[in-house]
């Protein structure tokens, strides 16, 4: 059975983006530090390729619903990573 995939594009104090993606039940995967909204999104388009091609539509987070993740002080400092979010 196909899993869901959410997505939801957060801004930070620091004038960058995060994307984090939760892959129904339970994955949640946070790629940190774009420059641009722009750049964000089109990363998100890359991800609904690579997931309709597994038959998991992606589809935008309710941000009311979402919960916040938590970032280990030590992958603040790298922006532009891909991590499993804790």
């Amino acid at each position: 059975m196909p899993r869901r995939v959410f997505y939801r594009i957060s801004d930070r104090p620091d004038g960058l983006f995060d994307a984090i993606t939760t892959i129904e039940p339970d994955t949640v995967i946070r790629r940190d530090g774009f420059g641009s909204l722009a750049e964000a999104e089109e990363w998100v388009e890359g991800l609904r390729v690579l997931m309709a091609a597994l038959g998991a539509p992606v589809a935008q987070a309710d941000t009311a619903g979402s919960p916040d993740v938590e970032m280990a002080p030590e992958d603040a400092a790298r922006p532009g990573t891909l991590r499993t979010a804790r």
